[in-house]
């Protein structure tokens, strides 16, 4: 809900939400001796190394490097206290819970407990070929790993939530709905958002395209009910965290994302990293 809030106004409605969860190759995990998901950080890490180095695995976890890792990113800095623009209107992302969420995500790389993706590669293939026995995505993948890996997946694999330090914050997405003043069908444009928002249509809306109902009684029957993966995903979006609501977002992420791949690949210490990262976001500004 509060994506559609901008200066304590509310300029639309969830449609639909989707956050994101640890994918985790199970036999790999079993092979490494492993059979529990990791439930903080330094879990996490050991989880990697050891999938790496006692389970065979080419690497121990998949971490982006290029754009869109903001949102593998981003957690790491919520579930250390960090925040990425704070009550004032200040952006926050060389603060010292943000430099430390920087470190840890280097430190994959700097360990070989992960390496950059080519362009164009497929993590679910990664993952079925077990590559890359671990990554972050949202619900839509449980379908493409089923699809994809057939029969042969089938009990390799699970799925758990973020790995905690101060909390077990995840990234929250999706999509909202909204009705602009000046239209000339207001009352049917609302009542089709009106529609959208029926927890049956948004039961149907998963069925379709597994997108995670907005509407909370949604989750009370059905699949959305009775499927434990399903649960996992609904349980995490009560710990779960989207970007700030300002128009200047996607300019931001990109130089996000830009310094994360200084950071892991570059020749930059997280420190400046994150101190480039604040400098930039302060030059793009918030709209």
């Amino acid at each position: 809900y509060q994506t559609n809030v901008v200066d304590d106004t509310a300029y639309g409605v969830p449609w639909y939400v989707e956050t994101r969860l640890l994918y985790y190759r199970t036999d790999i995990a079993e092979a490494a001796g492993i059979t529990e998901p990791p439930a903080d950080w330094d879990a996490l890490k050991e989880m990697a190394r050891a999938m790496k180095e006692e389970g065979g695995a080419q690497n121990g976890i998949a971490l982006g490097t290029g754009a869109g890792s903001w949102q593998q990113y981003l957690p790491l800095v919520w579930s250390n206290g960090g925040e990425v623009l704070t009550e004032d209107g200040e952006f926050a992302l060389d603060s010292p819970e943000a430099v430390e969420a920087l470190e840890y995500y280097a430190s994959f790389f700097d360990e070989g407990l992960t390496s950059p993706q080519p362009e164009g590669f497929d993590i679910t293939q990664g993952f079925i070929q077990g590559t890359y026995p671990m990554f972050f995505s949202g619900p839509w993948h449980m379908g493409l790993i089923a699809d994809q890996g057939g029969a042969e997946m089938e009990g390799k694999w699970a799925i758990a939530p973020m790995p905690a330090k101060e909390s077990a914050t995840s990234f929250v997405g999706g999509s909202n709905l909204v009705v602009f003043a000046g239209t000339d069908n207001r009352d049917a444009a609302w009542q089709f958002v009106s529609y959208l928002t029926q927890p049956e249509v948004q039961s149907e809306w998963y069925a379709a395209v597994a997108a995670l109902p907005s509407v909370q009684a949604a989750w009370e029957e059905g699949e959305l009910a009775s499927d434990e993966q399903l649960a996992t995903f609904g349980q995490q979006l009560e710990d779960a965290q989207a970007p700030p609501p300002i128009p200047t977002w996607e300019e931001v992420a990109s130089a996000i994302d830009d310094q994360i791949e200084r950071a892991t690949i570059g020749d930059a210490s997280p420190e400046d990293a994150a101190a480039a990262m604040e400098e930039r976001a302060e030059s793009i500004g918030v709209g």
